[in-house]
């Protein structure tokens, strides 16, 4: 009984309240096939132009933007890459030239410390190298998506307009007169 009366009062509507059996109120909002076929002729024919000339210059700066790594990520990660293994062969040499009671001791450690130093610069530059080339990388493909996805808005607001002009506008390929049809043919028997 409870349960009735909560849905009794649930649906009914208060003052200034919309019942729930009722439909929602819907906001008219006129669609862009209807905007479109009521701009005038001129002003729709400057539109597609104006949208065929946005999109040329979107695929223009599209042709320019390069995602690749900049060249010098490119060589910080190569120079890196050769330099960082030397880490591994510095740093053993250098132990050993610490740990050794030879006269040679102090060019066994020169040599590790001078190997362990280009090995650690390499490292270093292998991971300046990677971050800067992956962040500019990124960044321009951001840059090339957002540019994508305009150049497909207005692709598609272009097509709209092409496809809903008035019939005026468009050329008919035949006039509906039988006569305006030349034979390809003839057949007599």
């Amino acid at each position: 009984m409870v349960s009735l009366i909560a849905v009794l009062l649930a649906v009914s509507p208060l003052s200034g309240q919309v019942s729930l059996l009722e439909p929602a109120p819907s906001e008219v909002r006129p669609s862009a096939r209807l905007l479109v076929a009521q701009a005038p002729s001129e002003s729709r024919e400057a539109r597609i132009r104006e949208l065929t000339r946005e999109v040329e210059e979107i695929n223009a700066r599209l042709r320019q933007t390069s995602s690749n790594w900049p060249l010098g990520s490119l060589a910080m990660t190569y120079v890196g890459l050769v330099l960082s293994p030397l880490l591994l062969v510095g740093v053993p040499v250098l132990l050993v030239g610490l740990a050794a009671m030879v006269p040679h001791a102090l060019a066994l450690t020169t040599v590790g410390a001078v190997l362990t130093v280009l090995g650690g610069g390499g490292v270093l530059l292998l991971v300046v190298g990677l971050v800067t080339g992956l962040q500019t990388s990124e960044r321009a493909n951001v840059a090339r998506n957002e540019l994508i996805l305009q150049r497909g808005r207005l692709e598609d607001e272009l097509r709209e307009l092409k496809r809903s002009g008035s019939e005026s506008s468009v050329k008919p390929w035949r006039d509906g007169r039988a006569e305006s049809f030349i034979p390809v043919a003839a057949l007599s028997f």
